[in-house]
């Protein structure tokens, strides 16, 4: 039997890392597709290259993701930005799918910042979206192409509405990184401290590798469908840095500087429940949050050393 093949669309990230190393170690064949390959603006360019590779599944990871520490373009081009990557890029994929490739699954990397955050309660596939920046508002047009080119093409088309998860992949611009490099660097250096801007923002955080395997497995489920990808569990930006500075053995009262000027009440959060995914797959998070903590500082401590 021929090893299953699959595309990559955004390989060179976080998730498109993981999930190489994943599929490579199940026999997987892998197409890789990075900025600056492939022309995935192209309709034509994408056609001609699911008409020769004829992949059994496709995985869309690329995104184009604003920073707030990057100088802030205009409106048009942020939105142009947003749209060309989070959404016209997977509708060339799901057309050429459509096309001349019936036979191959599509996944698509959606977010949970499609959804409002809120005081109570957890948000699911029947959550009413209210997607309130360019990103948000492209990913979920791109929900909805894949729900018409399944309804419509009958294209196996399945999205996945991620929350946040980590890994040691993550660059130092995310806040869980800037909290166990830091960590790490007080311990090793015995000074300096931690400034937490936001300690009482809560999130749903996991922990990178089970996510992309619930990618994998969603693509190997039976029929397409719109899953949640989460923990069902926040947890405070304060919280994470006080496990992480256990980790090395540090009091975190004793480093973290808060930002007096914070409001201290409990903000709103996005907390996703993926008990369809669970129903429909199997699915379920493997590591904790302590757990994914303490790997993210090993691993900080095996880079700095």
């Amino acid at each position: 039997m021929a090893n299953k093949t699959a595309a990559i669309i955004g390989s060179a990230g976080q998730d498109g890392t993981l999930l190489k190393q994943r599929l490579r170690n199940l026999g997987y064949v892998i197409f890789y597709v990075d900025r600056g390959g492939l022309d995935i603006e192209n309709s034509q360019v994408v056609r001609d290259f699911i008409f020769d590779k004829r992949p059994d599944e496709v995985y869309y990871l690329a995104a184009y993701h604003h920073s707030s520490e990057d100088i802030l373009p205009k409106p048009s081009e942020l939105f142009g930005s947003s749209f060309d990557i989070n959404t016209f890029g997977p509708l060339n994929f799901l057309d050429a799918i459509a096309s001349v490739s019936k036979s191959s699954r599509f996944f698509y990397a959606s977010s949970c910042h499609i959804f409002e955050p809120q005081l109570e309660g957890v948000q699911n596939e029947k959550t009413v979206p209210r997607p309130l920046s360019p990103y948000a508002i492209s990913k979920q047009v791109a929900n909805d192409i894949c729900v018409y080119f399944r309804e419509t093409y009958g294209v196996f088309a399945s999205v996945g509405i991620l929350y946040n998860h980590e890994s040691p992949l993550r660059k130092e611009t995310f806040v869980t990184r800037k909290i166990v490099k830091a960590a790490v660097d007080i311990a090793k250096n015995n000074a300096g401290n931690l400034l937490l801007a936001e300690p009482l923002a809560r999130v749903d955080w996991g922990y990178a590798p089970d996510y992309v395997e619930a990618m994998r497995m969603i693509l190997n489920a039976k029929d397409p469908d719109d899953f949640i990808i989460a923990t069902g569990e926040a947890h405070s930006v304060y919280e994470f840095a006080t496990i992480a500075f256990q980790s090395v053995g540090l009091k975190a009262d004793e480093f973290i500087k808060i930002d007096n000027n914070q409001n201290k009440q409990i903000r709103p959060a996005r907390i996703g429940d993926a008990t369809k995914l669970t129903k429909a797959t199997g699915w379920k998070p493997t590591v904790s949050f302590e757990e994914m903590i303490e790997r993210l500082v090993q691993a900080e401590i095996e880079s700095a050393n």
